[in-house]
């Protein structure tokens, strides 16, 4: 073997242990990075666009953000009910389509009005999409392989936005009409590219949920009962100290893409340019470590205890950006490197972690695709929040309001240790709301 092949040869055996083993852990994998390719061309260009091309103010475009996140996270519950009633490959696949649609309504927009019509619709099936690959997994792949598919996806989610970023970078070359609907166009393409992997791969297959085929009952529910049906997980407590400790730990998004380059830029003297090298690290990190670190986490018990470490590692993370804004400028950039590690190894186990207490926690019937769109509701929130909430408190309080981040941190793990209890669920790592196994059959 010549040494280039020998040099390729490690590359390739690692690339081939991020790729999930079941089928349509592929396929999901193969969409959500093509998808987020289109989310990360739209997330690194729509600003500059919409400020310098359509003239909008900064508030603007922050409030027309604000709300359409509310918007993204009031549909999460509503369509993932559809996937509770409806065969879940062909929901996600349509969602998909319907995500690159609502992208095209950008072309032509030329009013702050316009501006605000246009995210709406994004915005109400943005949100829902980007949990979906979780309802699929939950619903098409064995139970022993969902935490390792679930890690091949977060890397390709990671390598999908970053490849995208640098693609939006390059079409910032020319801020014109013509380049923004170029970019529209990129990112509708992407998620009809997406649609397409998926229908591939799951429209024709059976759904291979435990409670396969329709939903029994009549065909079209009361609108009371689906109502009552689609705020379950709220009835359960358990669940609810789940989602909202789960939202809680994944303080790691806003920390890493809004309070950071905020803090380097407001309180320390290191260049700007820094802040494209620490996002390196934090897309390195999780791309080299997601899936040796994620199946790791084999159960409910390894779960609680990957939040606990997930929480303290962000909590570390908060008290070396807080360290940065007192420290010289090679102390600040060292300090600023370790924070961005702590959140990003606090990433790579909270999501591990989550995954693993939702399916856990969740019932194992078409209950399952609900509970784990409201689930989704807790980091979705903390998305949208998070980011006003960080700049109020590190506004009024300056450094020590890391502290109290960190605090609200390890509540988080405490309320996850709350949600896994083992007295309330005495048959041990699975707790489970079963559907009634069928009678058997009389003994001759």
């Amino acid at each position: 073997m010549t040494p280039a092949a020998d040099a390729v040869s490690p590359v390739l055996r690692w690339a081939r242990g991020q790729v999930p083993d079941h089928p349509v852990g592929r396929a999901v994998a193969a969409a959500a990075m093509t998808g987020w390719i289109g989310t990360g061309v739209w997330i690194s260009a729509s600003t500059l666009f919409f400020t310098r091309l359509l003239g909008l103010t900064a508030d603007q475009v922050g409030t027309g953000l604000a709300l359409g996140g509310v918007l993204g996270l009031l549909a999460m519950v509503p369509v993932s009910t559809l996937a509770r009633r409806l065969h879940a490959g062909r929901v996600n696949t349509v969602l998909q389509v319907v995500r690159g649609l609502s992208f095209l309504t950008f072309v032509g927009v030329d009013s702050v009005a316009g501006f605000y019509l246009a995210l709406a619709l994004v915005s109400i099936t943005d949100g829902p999409g980007k949990m979906f690959s979780q309802i699929m997994v939950g619903r098409f792949v064995p139970e022993a392989d969902r935490s390792g598919t679930m890690a091949s996806i977060q890397v390709a989610t990671n390598l999908g936005v970053t490849a995208g970023a640098l693609l939006g970078a390059a079409g910032l070359l020319r801020v014109d009409r013509a380049a923004f609907d170029a970019v529209v166009a990129v990112v509708a393409a992407a998620f009809f590219l997406s649609a397409l992997l998926l229908a591939r791969s799951t429209w024709r297959m059976a759904d291979l949920g435990p409670e396969a085929g329709p939903e029994p009952g009549p065909g079209r529910a009361p609108l009371l009962r689906r109502l009552r049906d689609g705020l379950l997980p709220l009835r359960d407590r358990r669940f609810v100290l789940l989602t909202a400790g789960n939202g809680l730990l994944s303080a790691h998004i806003p920390l890493i893409t809004v309070m950071t380059p905020l803090w380097l830029a407001r309180r320390t003297t290191v260049p700007p340019a820094v802040m494209g090298a620490l996002l390196l690290l934090n897309t390195v990190t999780v791309v080299a470590l997601q899936v040796p670190l994620g199946r790791r986490v084999s159960g409910v018990s390894s779960a609680v205890l990957a939040g606990w470490a997930a929480a303290v590692a962000q909590a570390v993370g908060c008290g070396l950006l807080a360290l940065a804004a007192f420290v010289p400028t090679a102390g600040a950039v060292a300090a600023l490197a370790g924070a961005v590690l702590c959140f990003t190894l606090g990433e790579i186990v909270q999501v591990t972690s989550g995954w693993t207490l939702s399916f856990g926690l969740a019932p194992e019937d078409r209950r399952q695709a609900v509970y784990l769109g409201f689930f989704g509701t807790g980091t979705e929130a903390v998305a949208v929040l998070g980011p006003a909430a960080l700049a109020w408190l590190t506004t009024r309080l300056g450094a020590p309001g890391f502290a109290v981040v960190a605090a609200a941190l390890l509540l988080a793990a405490v309320l996850l240790r709350l949600a896994a209890d083992p007295a309330d669920h005495p048959n041990a790592e699975r707790p489970r709301v079963q559907a009634p196994a069928p009678a058997e059959p009389p003994a001759d």
